[in-house]
């Protein structure tokens, strides 16, 4: 195969994997977004519920306040049973005594619903911190490996691009300049020539065209898109290359 040709396969396969890794590490960043937000609607959860707790306390104060107000006014009233001078008014004491009692079991009765709601608030803020804490642990855990996998994705560009500029210096300005305007009009310079087709825009080779790709002896380029051809049968190509 021609020397300008391997070198030109060399630099495509590595501004391929330049291109595939910058992907992912543009990815990275997504994975830990995900878990943060996660982990902020947890957070959002837990206050939201802790929330609720201090407005139960809240109420449960008033209504227990409520409650020595009422247990005054019947204390009142029963005072003033002993001062009243016609039955009229006697019944009318104690009429207002009864509809205070009834009042006052009536708070009771909704300071123990709010009792029971506290409980059951306890349960799901020891459920929601238990989530909190998980995530908030998971994403430490994520946090280091993302930055393991930038170090490593780093490392492979960081080589990769070396070998890039050796690759590229390698190359007559002629080819650079090729080599560039294909990349950056068709997506890729090199496209492999096989069944007499070009793999690049996968259309039929003319067979003389094919027969010189074959020769690997000098340059060609397909007549139809312009890469520069290489010679790669179906039967030696590994799986998944397909340029």
């Amino acid at each position: 195969m021609d020397k300008e040709l391997e070198i030109l396969i060399k630099l495509q396969s590595v501004d391929q994997f330049i291109v595939e890794r910058k992907r992912d590490q543009q990815e990275i960043p997504k994975r830990l977004e995900n878990l943060k937000k996660e982990l902020e609607k947890a957070k959002e959860a837990l206050d939201k519920i802790h929330k609720e707790k201090k407005e139960i306390a809240l109420k449960r104060r008033e209504k227990e306040k409520y409650l020595d107000e009422l247990a005054e006014k019947i204390a009142d009233r029963k005072g003033r049973l002993f001062k009243v001078k016609t039955n009229e008014e006697y019944a009318a004491l104690l009429k207002e005594i009864e509809n205070f009692k009834d009042e006052i079991s009536s708070t009771e009765d909704e300071i123990i619903i709010l009792l029971d709601r506290d409980e059951e608030i306890d349960k799901e803020i020891e459920e929601a911190s238990k989530k909190v804490q998980e995530l908030e642990k998971l994403l430490k855990e994520e946090e280091q490996k993302c930055q393991q996998l930038i170090d490593k994705i780093e490392e492979e560009l960081k080589k990769a691009l070396e070998d890039r500029e050796q690759l590229w210096q390698s190359l007559s300005n002629r080819l650079q300049r090729l080599y560039e305007k294909l990349k950056n009009t068709k997506g890729s310079a090199v496209a492999r020539a096989a069944n007499q087709t070009c793999h690049g825009c996968f259309t039929e080779l003319p067979p003389q065209t094919f027969l010189e790709v074959k020769k690997g002896e000098k340059l060609i380029q397909c007549p139809f898109c312009g890469r520069i051809l290489y010679y790669w049968e179906e039967a030696t190509v590994e799986q998944g290359d397909e340029s």
